[in-house]
């Protein structure tokens, strides 16, 4: 399955521990057109004859594809040329709940401030006292703070999410719960994807 125009997209650069978004502006016969990164370092990155795989989602999936940068294209906006694969190319790397990291982020649901256990971008896992009123199969809205690993910018995003199960740890006076996301903004999926493969990869490091 291609991913289709004005899908967002990520790039791993496997050669020097990069990721960055993209999205994608055409998708030809033998080629994929996808938007340049603006910031220059990773544009030094990616010359002409770079391997890179080339990351999506669709529905509950995710999508990846080893790929080619066969050249640039000047439009409105300064484009990147990248092989096409063929479709049977294409692996579905794994449900999206199933990519989970270890991460202790920031997040907030009925003005509550909480912490994450763990995150993927089809939900996370957190803790909260038992004090907090919460039903499994509740909807509720929340915020979550993403800062990222190597930049100094924090992505703020918003989501619906549903609680999926409430784990009660008595000798602690806390609670375990999870909680799948029903509604999010893809751009937003994708920045969590890629703080998942930013987790990953500094974790190897520090091994």
């Amino acid at each position: 399955m291609y991913p289709k125009v004005n899908q967002n997209i990520m790039i791993d650069i496997k050669s020097h521990n990069q990721t960055f978004r993209s999205i994608i502006a055409e998708v030809g016969e033998e080629e994929i057109l996808i938007s340049f990164p603006l910031d220059r370092k990773i544009i030094g990155l990616l010359p002409e004859g770079s391997l890179v795989d080339i990351i999506y989602m669709v529905d509950e999936n995710q999508y990846k594809f080893l790929s080619k940068i066969i050249g640039r294209k000047t439009d409105t906006i300064p484009l990147c040329r990248i092989s096409k694969p063929l479709e049977k190319e294409i692996i579905r790397i794994q449900r999206r709940d199933n990519f989970r990291v270890n991460s202790h982020l920031l997040l907030m649901i009925n003005e509550n401030r909480l912490y994450t256990i763990n995150i993927s971008a089809g939900g996370i896992l957190f803790s909260c006292g038992l004090e907090m009123e919460l039903q499994q199969g509740e909807l509720v809205l929340g915020t979550l703070i993403l800062p990222s690993i190597k930049r100094k910018d924090t992505a703020i995003i918003p989501f619906q999410g549903q609680i999926q199960r409430i784990n009660v740890l008595k000798n602690l006076d806390r609670k375990n719960i999870a909680l799948k996301f029903t509604e999010m903004d893809n751009r937003d999926q994708m920045k969590i994807v890629q703080h998942c493969f930013e987790r990953q990869r500094q974790s190897r490091l520090t091994r």
